[in-house]
């Protein structure tokens, strides 16, 4: 069920989203700027790897600090599984995890709740209205398509050891920062200027333990990020879904479709057998998953 929402109201709603995420916690705002009550908020979840945070935010492409400063930018590089893109044309604003969203006027910026009057649409998904589409479920998935073509700037994964067992899952064991591009947006050196810009889609949302890189970096790549461990080959923009078929944007990190990730949610089982490859569409015969997605 969609309502309209302000005041306290909203606040309270975009405080919930963050603290309350368990699996996905999505932030789309072209400003961002946290003082010490939404940095708390975000602790919770410094030691979950299970979590994976995505930041988009945008404007100033000359002066970047503007919309997120180099202070924050660190903030968000310690947690275990993060991404942050940038999207120098966005405007609109988003807060969604797995079950909650709000589509507002309200960036993520202390001021701002502070100060301004914003209002947005707030909806959380429960078992009733699950299987029906919603206009959270459209803003979802048009705000994951703005994250896939955006920028990546800075990007962290956890790596798993797998048990010899797959029902009893994996354990954690460390993380790894795949992508670190700060200095491109915050120093002007024409070095970083040059370099091709990454998406979301050229990194996976995890790393299993003694796994390589797919292909050979570059020396211009190394040399300017010293601490990127893993240089991904380009993927198509769509993709399927692994559990229906339908077709979706390609982000191995969600291989589902709306419905069929509040499906899966309830069990949350990242190693239950899906039916479709995310890259192809073909059948999989339950080799895929969401912790393995595609097959290769």
């Amino acid at each position: 069920m969609s309502k309209f929402i302000t005041g306290k109201q909203l606040e309270d709603a975009v405080y919930d989203i963050i603290w309350n995420a368990s699996n996905s916690l999505l932030i789309v705002s072209p400003y961002i700027n946290l003082d010490i009550y939404f940095r708390k908020l975000f602790e919770k979840h410094l030691n979950n790897p299970r979590l994976q945070i995505t930041i988009v935010f945008g404007k100033n492409e000359n002066n970047v600090k503007r919309s997120l400063s180099a202070e924050d930018f660190d903030f968000f590089k310690k947690f275990l599984n993060v991404s942050v893109v940038y999207s120098p044309q966005l405007h609109g604003k988003y807060y969604g995890n797995e079950t909650q969203g709000v589509i507002t006027s309200i960036n993520l910026y202390d001021f701002s709740f502070k100060n301004n009057v914003e209002f947005g649409v707030f909806h959380e998904t429960n078992l009733l209205n699950s299987i029906t589409k919603s206009v959270d479920q459209e803003a979802w998935l048009a705000c994951w398509e703005i994250a896939n073509n955006a920028e990546a700037v800075f990007i962290k994964r956890p790596v798993f050891e797998k048990k010899l067992i797959s029902i009893l899952g994996k354990n954690y064991v460390k993380s790894d920062i795949l992508l670190d591009n700060t200095e491109r947006y915050y120093k002007s050196s024409l070095k970083y200027k040059s370099l091709p810009v990454k998406r979301l889609s050229d990194y996976p949302d995890e790393l299993e333990l003694g796994s390589l890189p797919d292909t050979r970096p570059s020396r211009e790549e190394v040399e300017s990020f010293p601490r990127s461990v893993s240089i991904r080959d380009s993927k198509p923009k769509m993709g399927y879904c692994i559990r229906t078929g339908q077709q979706i944007p390609f982000d191995p990190s969600h291989p589902f479709c709306y419905e069929a990730y509040q499906e899966w949610a309830k069990w949350n089982n990242p190693n239950y057998p899906e039916k479709f490859c995310h890259r192809t569409g073909k059948p999989s015969n339950g080799k895929t998953s969401k912790s393995n997605p595609v097959l290769y």
